[in-house]
C-alpha cells in the first residue's frame, strides 16, 4: 500500500497519516477526523477513510496478538 497516497484532498491527508493516527490510538472515524481532519470538509473521501481505519486497526490488532 502506498502510504503517501492522498486520501482526503481537502485536508491533504495521506494513507500514512491515517495509519499513524490509528497507531497512536484512534480507532473510529470520528477519532481519525479529529486527529487528521480527513473527511471533515466535503465528505467525498469518507468511505475510503472508513476502509483505511478498519484495515489499519485490524492490522494493528493482529500484530498485538
Amino acid at each position: 500500500m502506498n502510504l503517501d497516497k492522498i486520501v482526503c484532498n481537502c485536508m491533504n491527508v495521506t494513507s500514512g497519516m491515517i495509519k499513524d493516527a490509528v497507531d497512536a490510538g484512534a480507532s473510529t472515524l470520528e477519532e481519525i477526523q479529529a486527529a487528521t481532519g480527513a473527511g471533515t470538509v466535503c465528505g467525498a473521501c469518507l468511505d475510503d477513510v472508513k476502509r483505511l481505519v478498519e484495515f489499519f486497526a485490524a492490522e494493528k490488532n493482529s500484530q498485538n496478538k
